[in-house]
This record gives structure tokens, C-alpha cells and sequence, in this order.
């Protein structure tokens, strides 16, 4: 059983895959078992948990022997990611929550019937996470705009959005971190892979669906998704 919640800074995903092979990629993250304690090895030590927080780029696998895992995935340049190694990690490699506030995410997922979205802000305001909030320059608020309404994401789309806006590419990239909390690189990533996303849901071909969102080949959409989350998306369809 798997389902997946996209947002810009963020995924939260839940899957039942057993054993993955110890790897690292571009995304600190939150893992909680339902039903059970997850099996985790992060940075060389064997551990059980009930739910453990492990920053990017550390060699580490986390399974369940049954049950599902829900997996918190967060941008490495969004407010997120800064929230969660000040409150929890404080420089640390990997951390293992506490168990009360783990109890309280999953009695909220549970109570929202398995409902991710319902369950998203609930469990991020339980976590103590929050993203610099403020008013959006209305040239970054145009260029959300723009990104919403297109299906594919075109190679030169950040010079698109910088002409749109009337900006040279180092200033509209520093007023588009300062107001969304995360880098113009990393949301076109995030925003290309959910288009990629949503268009398998639609037709249910990976091929066409990794050709529509802008990326150049089948190969290339799962490499990234490999990259930045340590699964493949034809590894997570087949979850």
C-alpha cells in the first residue's frame, strides 16, 4: 500500500516496502512505523525506533518486518529542513523522536482516516515545523502562477520566469529563496517531479508521464527521484 502527498518543500509518503538497500540522497527526513518499531541503520549503528529523524546525505536504511511507514521527505534548502535540525537534530547525524510526540502523529493520522493531506499540517504543527511565514512578492506569486498552469516544465524555464518578472537571474533567485524558503533549483525539481507524478496518475505510463513534466527521458525522472528521495519511481510503483 503506498500513497504520496507532494507539496513544494516537502513530501510526505506512505509506503510498506521491506529492506531497501542502505543508501543516501538529497532529503532529511522522518520515518514512522505504524503498528510496529522500524529497523534502522544510520550512520553505522543498528537500532529499533518507533520513529527516527535522519538528515541528508547519511548512508541509512529503515524497514518494518509488517506494517507501513510514513515518510516525511523535506527539501534540504526549505525552512523545513532548518526547523527540523534546530529543534530536533542540533547537528546530530540522525535522532530518534520521542515517543509521545510519535504517538500523537500517528493518533492524528488515524483519526483523519489515513487522509494525508488532512493529516499534513496537523502533524507538522504537532512536530513544532513551521515555514517563515509573510507576504509574497507579487513577481514570485506571478511566477507560482505560471509554474501551476503549465503541464511540462521547458529546460530554459528559469529564464522564463526571471524575464516575467524583470529580474536578472541572481536577484529574482535570491528574492525567490528569501520568500518561499527554498531554492528556484529545487522547487522547479520538486514542482517537475509532482507534474510527473500526477501525470502517471492520469494515463499510467511512466514514459509519457516523465516526457510531459519536461524531463528528457524515463531514465532521468527515476534517477532523480532516486537522487533526492533514495527510491526510483519505478521502484515506488512497484511498492
Amino acid at each position: 500500500m503506498t500513497d504520496m502527498l507532494f507539496d513544494y518543500d516537502h513530501i510526505l509518503m506512505l509506503s510498506e516496502y521491506r529492506v531497501p538497500d542502505p543508501h543516501a540522497h538529497l532529503a532529511s527526513h522522518i520515518v514512522m512505523g505504524i503498528g510496529g518499531e522500524l529497523h534502522v541503520m544510520a550512520d553505522g549503528q543498528d537500532f529499533d525506533a518507533g520513529a527516527v529523524i535522519i538528515a541528508s546525505d547519511l548512508i541509512h536504511t529503515v524497514y518494518m518486518d509488517r506494517g507501513d511507514m510514513l515518510l516525511y521527505l523535506f527539501d534540504t534548502t526549505s525552512d523545513y529542513d532548518r526547523a527540523l535540525n534546530e529543534k530536533y537534530l542540533h547537528g546530530e547525524k540522525y535522532a530518534v523522536l520521542d515517543s509521545e510526540i510519535t504517538a500523537g502523529l500517528i493518533e492524528i493520522y488515524e483519526k483523519n482516516g489515513h487522509d494525508l493531506k488532512q493529516s499534513d499540517s496537523e502533524m507538522l504543527a504537532r512536530l513544532g515545523l513551521s515555514r517563515i511565514e509573510g507576504r509574497i512578492d507579487e513577481r514570485i506569486t506571478d511566477s507560482l502562477s505560471l509554474l501551476k498552469e503549465i503541464e511540462t516544465i521547458p529546460s530554459d524555464i528559469a529564464e522564463i520566469l526571471c524575464k516575467k518578472a524583470c529580474l536578472s537571474k541572481s536577484r529574482f533567485c535570491h528574492l525567490f529563496k528569501e520568500q518561499m524558503g527554498i531554492s528556484l533549483h529545487r522547487y522547479i525539481a520538486l514542482d517537475k517531479m509532482k507534474k510527473g507524478y500526477i501525470h502517471y496518475l492520469q494515463d499510467n505510463n511512466i514514459t509519457e508521464a516523465a516526457i510531459r513534466a519536461g524531463f528528457d527521458t524515463p531514465s532521468h525522472f527515476a534517477s532523480t527521484c532516486k537522487r533526492m528521495f533514495g527510491i526510483s519511481f519505478s521502484e515506488f510503483i512497484r511498492s
